[in-house]
């Protein structure tokens, strides 16, 4: 039946019914009435070359799958399992008032000939998530997806179902009479415009229309009647996608529209040329240097190869040019200034050189000295997603987790709204991310060998910078690169050399060489000046570096890049080799004598010792951890001892304040002895680590059960003080756990969170703080075991 003679149909009988309407009535009321708003474009898009930076108002899932070129968006990716690639509209979300609605684009095949649909994904997240966390929906459904509104390559319109827990990958029909097709699209452009309607008791029905672009004559429709309000809030995306399981279509979009005030506007949303940028400055008093990166989106940089710094201080409104930078390999501008005046505050911008527009701002504080205490927040190892969103089954490891939803706050932690909150409350003078700012799998598959390499390990960077670009615009952030930062379980770096073979155990960075370099560029181009640059082999760069901020002396170093590849053959306790390298080492000797009479702050990725234990209490052999090589590992404990330095790490998922020996226990262990070190919590992690002393330790530290004297299984002695250990035990997990690792993925079941170090110059001591993600600083308290208070050593001895 056609559209016309339908709808005669429909509004024939309706008086006749009373209002009680059978459902290919209701369609055909629905399909009679006139469009109720007008739309209005969500962005121009771009008709220049290609780039994957979609425009500022659009997110594309993932980088490598879509790109915008000579106006329109077009998909990428149509290969089998990569069903529902997804543009997100990031400055568009529909909100629970019973308004009207309307969304429409101008749609075509890339692919003629393929099958597959095409269409708007309504509701994600039913208006529980943030729009950040919205905007990552793709391939499967699940609580609270949603709805697709779409049309196939056969010229069906339908709707389909993206909330299903099950059979995720199946997007039932959601069943309607009186639709009518339009045959094989083929090479046909057509203008698909979507109809949010407002009807009785808080429902609406969705009316989805095709129509021809250059005549506006209709080919086809769809209703979809009496959809409940609560699914109709929420994200909203561009869809292409092949049919399940095949090989199958990719589209293209142009001229997106929407309208209506059941939708909101917010262009401070959108994504720009810039994600963000990162800044250090090291306050030698003998030469005063701030580095700046500036992280572009993938842009074409043949329009805009490279940016231009410029500030001012707080005194002057007259904008200083810094110096133009190439936007390199990764996206990224690196500036360098010697002489930067410390003493004040600073504006700052990113430029266009050719056009002068301001692209980014933010501030760059004077350096705080020592005239307050000096505040640090540490954070690492953080996933956007409980579970890969590439899954299709949701399995739990443990019988103690939870059911976790796909589009809920219990699966997508990502931006980590709670936790960046949480500790940005604390106004931290200093962010320290001591490694593992994203992993391989997270939120989507491996990507590491495929050509697309380089934008798919960007796509994992760019969420972790949308997570932390607000705190850092205007605060310094040191960067520690660690081993999933260069898509790696583990990392025996062995100074770059991969000749032994071709697993992690046989040393060496195992991915692309290029690849890796580009790691270390989007991640340290803004940290301070390696202490000696001479690249390793490969020439993967260094970035081992000391520096002076906030009256307190740094140093950071890589306790992977240069550690020798585990020999399981040997006798662990007496095996030879390397943890820092002799640079690192001669390095730390120079630092222990450099900044007298201030306090003294080491920076790594990792804690040097394995405090981890089984459900007996029994030390665990982790070659990753590194308390191996034990000798190497002496040494550099040895090292900070003498430079009487507190030491920062992340990286073993398990909060943790230990003094670390060199040798044999201290006759008396009240006293200040050892090498202290703070390893924080795991912002968000999925491997799980345990402490448990069960009370049967010598030494405890305050009565903790889970505090004292230990010995690693690698012969490294450490007296453990505070331990946040997972609110399940090793014991309950060994119990129930179906899967080769240590994987819990229910959040309530863990203790993540990040740690706070705050230097007091006045008083002489550092304070040592761990909280939970979801703790409100306000309020609520940390993890058992803190804070801890420990005296600065380095200003005792001076």
């Amino acid at each position: 039946m056609k559209r016309r003679n339908f709808l005669k149909a429909g509004t024939g009988a309706a008086g006749l019914l009373g209002g009680a309407l059978s459902p290919s009535l209701a369609s055909a009321m629905a399909a009679a009435r006139p469009k109720l708003v007008d739309t209005a474009p969500v962005e121009a898009i771009s008709k220049g070359k290609p780039q994957h930076w979609l425009g500022p108002a659009f997110w594309g899932n993932r980088l490598q799958d879509w790109q915008s070129n000579q106006g329109r968006l077009e998909c990428l990716q149509g290969g089998k399992s990569f069903e529902v690639r997804t543009a997100a509209l990031l400055t568009r979300t529909l909100n629970n008032a019973h308004k009207p609605a309307r969304i429409r684009a101008r749609v075509g095949l890339l692919t003629p000939g393929s099958t597959g649909f095409c269409g708007f994904l309504l509701g994600v997240g039913a208006g529980k998530l943030e729009y950040r966390g919205a905007a990552l929906a793709q391939r499967s459904s699940g609580q609270n997806g949603g709805f697709m509104a779409l049309l196939n390559t056969e010229g069906e319109l339908s709707f389909r179902d993206f909330s299903s827990p099950e059979n995720t990958l199946a997007f039932t029909k959601i069943e309607r009479e009186g639709s009518v097709g339009i045959d094989q699209i083929g090479d046909r452009e057509i203008q698909l415009d979507c109809h949010i309607d407002p009807i009785d008791k808080g429902r609406f029905d969705v009316r989805l229309i095709a129509s021809d672009i250059n005549s506006g004559k209709e080919f086809g429709f769809a209703v979809y009647n009496d959809v409940p309000a609560e699914i109709l809030r929420g994200g909203i995306s561009l869809v292409s996608s092949p049919n399940s399981d095949e090989d199958g279509a990719r589209w293209w979009f142009s001229a997106v529209e929407s309208g209506g005030e059941k939708i909101d506007i917010h262009p401070e949303h959108g994504l720009g040329q810039v994600m963000g940028c990162m800044h250090s400055l090291n306050c030698a008093p003998e030469e005063p240097v701030l580095k700046l990166s500036a992280q572009f989106m993938p842009i074409d940089t043949t329009a805009l190869p490279a940016a231009r710094l410029e500030y001012r201080n707080e005194n002057n409104k007259t904008w200083v040019t810094g110096a133009d930078a190439p936007i390199g390999d990764g996206y990224v501008a690196a500036f360098r200034i010697v002489g930067w005046d410390a003493q004040r505050d600073h504006q700052y911008r990113i430029v266009d050189p050719g056009t002068g527009q301001s692209l980014y701002e933010g501030t760059i504080h004077r350096d705080p000295g020592n005239q307050s205490p000096l505040k640090i927040a540490l954070y690492s190892c953080i996933i956007p997603t409980a579970k890969s969103l590439d899954e299709t089954e949701f399995k739990n490891h443990i019988p103690e987790e939870r059911v976790l939803g796909r589009y809920t706050e219990d699966n997508i932690f990502f931006p980590h709204t709670k936790l960046v909150t949480h500790c940005d409350s604390h106004q931290p003078d200093l962010y320290v991310f001591a490694g593992d700012q994203y992993y391989e799998t997270f939120p989507t598959r491996y990507g590491r060998d495929t050509p697309q390499a380089k934008l798919d390990t960007l796509y994992r960077w760019y969420l972790w910078y949308w997570t932390f670009r607000d705190s850092v615009r205007n605060r310094p952030a040191i960067v520690l690169v660690d081993d999933h930062d260069v898509l790696q379980g583990n990392l025996w770096g062995n100074k770059g050399d991969a000749t032994g073979g071709p697993r992690e155990e046989d040393g060496g960075f195992k991915h692309d060489i290029d690849l890796v370099k580009m790691v270390y560029r989007i991640q340290s181009s803004h940290t301070p000046d390696a202490y000696d640059p001479t690249p390793i082999q490969h020439g993967i760069p260094v970035t081992y570096a000391h520096f002076v901020y906030g009256g307190t002396s740094f140093a950071m170093v890589e306790d992977r890049k240069f550690k020798s590849a585990p020999d399981y053959e040997a006798n662990r306790l007496t095996v030879k080799g390397e943890l820092l390298g002799r640079r690192q080492e001669q390095f730390l000797r120079d630092w222990a004598e450099m900044d007298p009479g201030l306090p003294k702050i080491c920076l790594t990725a990792s804690i040097w010792g394995s405090p981890q234990t089984d459900e007996e209490g029994n030390g665990l052999i982790d070659y990753d951890a590194n308390c191996y090589p034990p000798d190497g590992r002496t040494r550099a404990v040895k090292l900070v001892e003498d430079a009487k330095a507190l030491v920062l790490a992340g990286d073993q998922h398990l909060g943790l304040v230990a003094r670390q020996y060199s040798g044999d226990f201290p006759v008396d262990q009240e006293q200040a002895s050892g090498a202290l070190f703070f390893s924080g919590p795991a912002s968000a992690a999925f491997w799980q680590r345990w402490f448990e002393g069960f009370g049967k330790l010598e030494n405890q530290y305050g009565d903790d059960p889970n505090t004292g004297n230990f010995t690693d299984p690698f012969g490294n002695n450490m007296r453990v003080l505070a331990t946040a250990n997972p609110k399940i035990t090793h014991a309950d997990f060994s119990d129930d756990n179906t899967s080769w690792g240590k994987f819990v993925s229910d959040r309530e079941l863990k203790s993540e969170g990040y740690g706070i170090a705050v230097v007091d110059h006045a008083a002489g001591h550092y304070r040592l703080e761990c909280w939970p993600w979801d703790a409100d600083p306000q309020r609520d308290r940390q993890f058992t075991g803190w804070p801890q208070v420990h005296p600065i050593e380095s200003l005792q001895q001076s």
